[in-house]
């Protein structure tokens, strides 16, 4: 055969079909890539200096990872305190050294990484990353149970965004060891599927990884996870926290360990000026991170029905709460849930659309044309019902007929004698709310509640995040407004929103 040919063998090899699913032709097609020889895994951990806590964690990969084959890819990023001659001491059957003489960026070497792995995942551990018993194979566990799964991270320490877990404290790394041992126990049933993930350590198959991209290089580190996970979700994959698998996070993320402050603040900025600018006005914090997760407090001893549970979510903007109510009943033992999710804003639709969600969009007015009577168990109103300025008691009877008898309404109520509005009575101007909620009492709320048959009417507060100066001063306005002011009257003006809970009668 002339040398200048390449001969490529498919006589054992499938064609994707045009019927099959995205996920299955996605799926089928990188099968025809697999390499017998080559590892299940390639583990990659990329030190720049903090030595000390290099070594610990390539340790931990090499002592807890025996039960998955793996090529193991050290990235020296520009280290001046030994890193790269540890990396060669290290011994490893399956070992590669990438050295970088200039740290530029981690998106740099990890596009050196993308160019020499070998396996069909490829996963990162961060050098602050101590990885626990049962780590790897308990997180592929899940990333196989469903094609459409393209993303999973453990809990943590030290990590925002809900991801952390409180494992107990321990007097040194071998007890945590032997604590997260115990904890790390396969367990489908505490698998969670969020639109946001922190990632601590990554796990990209070839294919997801190859269909997503590598990143986006516009952001030079904060919000470039935020990115990343919108893209999967956008290609149709799901990001799952696995709440079954712990590993140790050794960073002290509440002092700032090894940052800036003021270049810190000025990534998160920048960051988050940047996506918004990508997603067409979408905000990577007030979009998606809105858990609700005292609105939605009631469903922990909600009294659920028999049978599949239907749930309406009304303006969830991205779509959190929606995968949220379904989160908070799985871990009381229910997946039959269905959703359905109504937005009076066209730019969520889309990722509304990535959670599974049945998904209208429309002006509020029109929302009876919709959904029928009785229709849903849950019915959750995610904005303040006072923001809704055309007939917002209209609204509320619209969302309490559309629960079923035994079915529960969720919504909130806009605080509108709260300390802003101090500010203004005592002189000193105050914040104007964006929203304009319109006055509303509990009292009026309640009555109408009552009128329509409503049950167990319950009534919470979500207060605003205010530090102890912020609070001085509060005390310091409310006493010129009112010298024999209580404690009740101080709590009344720290609370943002009203939560209300009440059952269909």
């Amino acid at each position: 055969m002339d040398n200048d040919v390449i001969f490529l063998n498919t006589d054992d090899k499938t064609a994707v079909s045009a019927d099959g699913t995205l996920w299955g032709n996605r799926l089928l097609a990188y099968s025809q890539y697999d390499v017998p020889s080559a590892p299940l895994c390639s583990i990659f951990i990329t030190g720049y200096n903090r030595l000390h806590k290099t070594k610990y964690a390539v340790e931990c990969v090499l002592k807890y990872t025996t039960d998955i084959d793996y090529e193991l890819i050290l990235i020296d990023n520009g280290s001046s305190d030994g890193t790269f001659e540890y990396f060669q001491s290290v011994e490893h059957p399956k070992k590669r050294i990438i050295k970088v003489s200039k740290n530029i960026g981690g998106g740099f070497s990890f596009g050196a990484i993308r160019k020499v792995y070998s396996g069909k995942y490829l996963v990162g551990v961060s050098n602050d990353v101590y990885v626990t018993a049962n780590w790897l194979s308990n997180l592929l566990r899940c990333f196989e149970s469903d094609p459409r799964i393209g993303f999973v991270e453990p809990l943590s320490s030290n990590i925002s965004n809900l991801q952390q877990y409180d494992l107990g404290g321990w007097k040194d790394f071998d007890e945590m060891q032997g604590k997260a041992a115990s904890f790390n126990i396969s367990d489908p049933s505490k698998w969670e599927e969020r639109m946001r993930l922190i990632s601590i350590l990554s796990i990209f198959s070839r294919q997801v990884l190859d269909s997503v991209g590598i990143g986006d290089f516009a952001f030079v580190h904060d919000f470039s996870e935020d990115d990343l996970t919108a893209r999967l979700r956008r290609m149709g994959y799901k990001l799952m926290l696995c709440k079954d698998t712990w590993v140790c996070h050794d960073h002290d993320l509440d002092h700032m360990e090894d940052k800036d402050p003021a270049a810190f603040r000025a990534s998160l900025e920048s960051g988050r000026r940047l996506y918004r600018e990508k997603y067409h006005g979408i905000d990577p914090w007030d979009d998606i991170n809105n858990y609700e997760l005292q609105l939605l407090a009631p469903l922990g001893t909600w009294d659920m029905p028999q049978g599949e549970i239907s749930a309406l979510c009304v303006d969830a903007r991205c779509g959190t709460p929606v995968l949220e109510i379904r989160n908070r009943l799985r871990r009381r033992g229910r997946l039959d849930v269905s959703n359905w999710a109504f937005t009076t804003r066209a730019k969520y639709f889309l990722d509304l659309q990535t959670t599974e969600a049945e998904v209208k969009c429309d002006r509020v007015d029109f929302i009876q044309n919709h959904y029928a009577d009785e229709t849903f168990d849950i019915v959750a109103l995610c904005e303040p019902l006072n923001c809704y300025h055309s007939a917002p008691i209209t609204l509320l009877q619209s969302l309490y007929n559309f629960a079923k008898r035994g079915g529960i309404l969720l919504f909130k109520l806009r605080n509108t004698s709260d300390y802003n509005a101090l500010m203004r009575v005592a002189g000193f101007g105050g914040a104007n709310d964006e929203d304009c909620p319109a006055v509303m009492s509990i009292d009026e709320v309640s009555k109408a509640l009552k009128l329509f048959g409503g049950k167990n009417i319950s009534i919470g507060g979500e207060s605003y995040r205010l530090s102890q100066d912020d609070l001085a001063i509060i005390k310091s306005w409310l006493g010129k407004v009112n010298p024999n002011y209580n404690n009740q009257n101080l709590q009344n003006l720290t609370i943002k929103d009203y939560m209300f809970s009440v059952s269909k009668g």
